[in-house]
């Protein structure tokens, strides 16, 4: 860790705890979670989804740098981060700028929200030389990107360059590639876990080490404790479709044709097949048995963790990033001197004064746990680098050059043990600083499920990759809060969904 990123953590560390600091801390995480029409031409060479994978790639240019004299300048523009993820990110761009006198690093923030930026791109996205150099976008705008020409897959630099690309995660080359073609350079990925509280565990009789592991198990652990007076509605729940999509892939579902989008542009929906329609069936009984308490997704809504906080409920599905928030504001003043291997030790707490001591566990999947895919956010080098000739392409060669100093482990371990990302080249998990991490700190306890969960991920079994994304997004939660807010009838709301998402299809493939 950089003496910034240090001196950034020591301040978040002696932040007073006081409920308006639980809201505030809780509204940051929730930035950090946070109409169609076809892409348009950019007028750069790109690489787009119908091609020939692998074989027909794009050149990376890197021997453009040597040509280009003077010190090249290279724009990276990034949102949806705040501190101390954000601070990784400066920390690196600082680094790497000072290990080199060749090229610039010039990082500008776009906001608190994935959404600006994108809106950011998409202002400029047909005059290239108003384009960044490198975009940092979440990982559901895979498709957008890849179907704007606008993106030089990373894969041909990590071919120029000799860089073995199985060097990362199978699971997150598997989440961030189409066609066999990986598009960013470097991956901040997360998944689903489950949150929950063990001193209500512990009141209801149950294991407080152990998660539970299927839906059902939710379900069952939720009548357990609300039948013993615990909590009145202990899963708290967020509608949000990212949940709905991780089951689906995790049972081998696919929501789309050509392999979800990612053999070649989706062109239809099945939203109304026995799997989703079961799905919703089931979250809606445990909704109608008083067992959830369901929230709907809005733009800074905090209400599923303060849920937890007063006690409203004892469990609540979440990213694996908000484990510094979790530990640092549901964990108290509790240390790594309270942690074992299995997680925090309950007996040495008197649960009539402590109120919440957390813990986590794998995301609980309709057969088995940790059935995930990778998520989070993504690093795209933008083709031409905003100018065409020499200078366009020694800033790509330029961009690849960071991203790749970005893919050493010594750097990709910062985005774990300080970002809460989890470690996406292979070496970091192997790391004695990253081990420790996960065995001594609250924080690096909670996030260890998830780490487990994509190190055994099934890289087959992949989130939707389409274009528009936003509108499929948004269709589907619309459907997930009819039935758990207002009653709806699953496969009614289900195929009043897959009508909607199909017609998004229609529109921006320019039907």
């Amino acid at each position: 860790m950089s003496p910034t990123s240090a001196r950034r953590t020591r301040r978040a560390r002696r932040a007073r705890r006081g409920p308006a600091v639980v809201a505030a801390a809780l509204a940051v995480t929730a930035s950090l979670l946070a109409a169609c029409s076809p892409p348009p031409a950019t007028g750069i060479a790109g690489a787009g989804r119908e091609g020939s994978g692998a074989s027909e790639l794009p050149e990376c240019p890197l021997d453009a740098l040597d040509q280009v004299d003077g010190k090249i300048k290279v724009q990276l523009w990034y949102g949806g981060i705040v501190m101390p993820t954000s601070g990784v990110l400066l920390d690196l761009v600082e680094k790497f700028n000072a290990s080199q006198d060749k090229i610039e690093v010039v990082p500008a923030d776009q906001g608190v929200d994935y959404d600006e930026t994108l809106r950011a791109f998409d202002k400029v996205v047909s005059t290239p030389a108003k384009l960044p150099n490198i975009i940092y976008l979440e990982d559901i705008q895979l498709g957008k990107m890849i179907d704007s020409n606008a993106v030089l897959p990373a894969e041909s630099c990590m071919l120029a360059s000799g860089y073995d690309k199985r060097q990362i995660l199978a699971s997150a080359r598997a989440g961030f590639s189409a066609d066999g073609v990986l598009y960013p350079g470097y991956m901040n990925v997360s998944s689903p876990v489950i949150y929950y509280n063990k001193v209500h565990f512990e009141k209801a009789g149950l294991d407080p080490d152990v998660a539970p592991k299927t839906l059902d198990e939710v379900a069952e652990f939720s009548r357990k404790i609300k039948d013993a007076g615990v909590a009145p509605k202990p899963f708290a729940f967020k509608a949000d479709q990212w949940f709905v999509n991780t089951w689906l892939a995790g049972a081998g579902y696919d929501v789309f044709d050509n392999q979800n989008g990612r053999l070649k542009a989706a062109t239809k929906a099945n939203l109304t097949g026995d799997v989703p329609v079961g799905l919703l069936e089931e979250l809606k009984a445990i909704n109608d048995e008083g067992l959830m308490n369901p929230f709907p997704v809005t733009a800074g809504n905090i209400d599923h963790y303060l849920a937890l906080v007063t006690g409203q409920s004892s469990m609540v599905l979440e990213t694996s990033t908000a484990s510094s928030t979790i530990a640092s504001v549901l964990g108290g003043d509790i240390d790594a001197s309270d942690a074992s291997e299995a997680g925090i030790d309950i007996g040495g707490f008197d649960l009539d004064k402590i109120g919440v001591v957390p813990a986590s566990g794998q995301f609980p999947g309709l057969s088995l746990p940790g059935q995930i895919y990778a998520s989070g956010g993504a690093f795209y080098m933008l083709n031409g680098g905003g100018t065409g000739g020499e200078a366009g392409k020694a800033r790509m060669a330029a961009s690849w050059k960071f991203l790749e100093f970005m893919l050493r482990p010594e750097n990709a371990k910062e985005w774990y043990v300080t970002g809460g990302y989890l470690p996406v080249v292979k070496k970091v998990a192997e790391d004695p600083d990253a081990q420790a991490f996960g065995r001594t700190t609250l924080q690096g306890i909670l996030i260890r499920p998830s780490l487990e969960q994509m190190q055994g991920a099934d890289p087959d079994r992949v989130s939707p990759l389409i274009g528009p994304f936003h509108d499929y997004q948004q269709d589907l939660q619309a459907a997930m809060e009819a039935v758990l807010l207002n009653g709806a009838d699953p496969a009614r709301a289900l195929a009043k969904a897959e009508q909607q998402v199909n017609g998004a299809l229609s529109r921006y493939a320019g039907d």
